[in-house]
């Protein structure tokens, strides 16, 4: 059961973006509200999550409206996008011969409670990761050919991580790591459970004020922070599980921001006090083909499905003239080595009706499972729905809540033959290997290929870049070719705030689970 809840948990870690809910009637107007407003400047930034969270730390916590808390209460040593490191807590970055990793912390670091941030901070945060008792999703990442990367202690702030063997794409891991003070954990027990993850000591731009549990959490801007001081004095996540109650959360102005529906979004677009925008979260949308069934392993079966659908059609049920860019490969866009050069199955009706005669499979009726909680996946299911009967296959739509949705996901069972699902894995093409290798855990579709369970590992250790293109565009391109899944879209997140929220474009990340990557940068005018 502890096996099956980390599962859920690290998978779960790459469907973030939906702690920010849509709401409706955002164009009501309510005077007495507004005219109270302007007679005081607003110093607080309110967003919504569904539920409330058992810590603050995406290094360990299973809540996934954890990770939004931890962005604005723990900063990053650095981020790492497409070859460039931006440098938080770390002063200085080294990564010699893909092996050693050399990383100096700033001077002068200081937690919430105003210790001084040490290299041994980091070298603690390492070590329990790579304690199997504490089940953190980021240990995999730090288990190299079956041992574990070490760690070397070189002064107060500088610090060493030597790997087993070299791993070009590390940078890109060891910037997941968000580091945590071992004066507060050291000796005690499970991180998750310990009770300081109800009062977090962080290092980021805000500091945790108050957590009243069931309601809200309440960040004050941290004084003492290395950077540029946050430009607002509160952020607050309040905890708002029914839509009704967004609506009016959003209506009464008591939040800032937050994701729309569709006709919320547009309707949105009208209002004078309101601001919209898109936010590509990294997230591929697709349908899972269920591999534990005979007939869905049938390769020509699974294309003639491919070539009968309309990524268009289908992407436009949901978004009408918003735009969600086409999804043609298992990479997103951002990631490295993404190619587009691989069969896309754009909508062709002969050729479906081609590899359905080869395929010699006369199945008349299919089941299709979606996420409730998921937006567009509904829609997504009506369309797909309407589009295979013309290949004279009946699809009944099975609805299923979040948590149910992945628990019969990972059942690796015959109750559904298609799955809307999605993932965000981030920039390393090596992240997605455990979705489509043999045997993996995270492998729910049964899909399998040696061919490319053995490029997974080359691809790995292959140090020659370009040799590392040529085997990550292959692998996607084998993949296209047995129709293993079929891409929908880099879902594009509608996104509608208060006019007088600034400072987005700093603020906001290129791609990732979580919106923002520096809450600091966030101000109301």
């Amino acid at each position: 059961m502890r096996l099956k809840k980390k599962i859920l948990r690290d998978l779960t870690y790459i469907i973030l973006i939906a702690t920010l809910f849509g709401c409706g009637n955002i164009g009501r107007e309510n005077e007495d509200y507004r005219t109270s407003e302007k007679e005081k400047k607003e110093d607080t930034i309110a967003i919504p999550i569904n539920n409330d969270m058992n810590g603050v730390n995406r290094d360990f916590s299973d809540s996934i409206d954890s990770l939004l808390a931890t962005n604005i209460v723990y900063s990053p040593l650095y981020t790492y996008e497409k070859g460039n490191i931006k440098n938080y807590l770390a002063k200085d970055v080294k990564f010699v011969d893909d092996k050693i990793m050399t990383i100096t912390l700033r001077e002068e670091l200081k937690w919430h409670d105003n210790v001084p941030i040490e290299a041994e901070d980091i070298i603690f945060t390492i070590n329990t990761i790579l304690d199997e008792k504490q089940k953190s999703p980021l240990r995999k990442y730090f288990i190299i050919d079956g041992q574990p990367i070490k760690t070397e202690l070189k002064d107060n702030l500088t610090f060493q991580v030597i790997l087993p063997t070299k791993v070009p794409s590390f940078l890109y891991e060891m910037s997941n790591v968000i580091p945590i003070p071992k004066h507060i954990y050291e000796g005690k027990g499970n991180i998750l459970e310990y009770s300081k993850n109800n009062n977090p000591i962080g290092s980021g731009p805000f500091k945790l004020k108050e957590w009243k549990k069931g309601e809200s959490i309440t960040f004050t801007r941290f004084e003492e922070y290395f950077a540029d001081k946050a430009k607002v004095d509160n952020i607050v996540l309040k905890v708002i599980p029914k839509k009704e109650d967004m609506e009016r959360a959003l209506e009464n102005g008591e939040i800032t921001l937050m994701r729309g529906s569709l006709n919320q979004f547009q309707k949105a677009k009208t209002l004078e006090n309101i601001q919209t925008f898109t936010y590509n979260g990294g997230r591929l949308n697709y349908i899972m083909f269920n591999e534990n069934i005979d007939y869905m392993r049938n390769k020509d079966f699974r294309k003639a499905i491919s070539y009968g659908l309309n990524r268009k059609e289908i992407i436009k049920s949901a978004y009408n003239d918003e735009i969600s860019n086409e999804a043609k490969s298992i990479l997103i866009p951002q990631a490295d080595f993404y190619t587009e050069d691989i069969e896309d199955y754009e909508h062709n009706l002969s050729r479906a009706k081609e590899f359905m005669e080869k395929s010699k499979m006369k199945v008349k009726a299919l089941k299709l499972g979606y996420n409730t909680e998921r937006f567009a996946h509904k829609e997504y299911a009506l369309a797909i729905q309407g589009q295979l009967r013309v290949l004279n296959i009946d699809v009944d739509i099975i609805p299923y809540d979040n948590n149910s949705f992945y628990k019969e996901l990972f059942k690796n069972d015959k109750e559904c033959d298609m799955y809307i699902t999605g993932y965000n894995l981030g920039l390393s093409p090596n992240d997605y290997r455990y979705i489509y290798e043999t045997g993996s855990i995270y492998n729910t579709s049964g899909y399998s290929n040696t061919e490319i369970d053995k490029l997974w590992d080359e691809g790995f250790k292959e140090l020659n870049d370009e040799k590392r293109k040529n085997i990550y565009e292959k692998i996607q391109k084998l993949i296209a070719d047995d129709a293993a899944i079929y891409t929908i879209d880099y879902e594009e997140n509608l996104m509608i705030a208060k006019k007088s929220l600034r400072g987005l474009d700093e603020a906001i990340r290129s791609e990732g689970i979580v919106m923002f990557k520096d809450w600091s940068k966030l101000y109301i005018e």
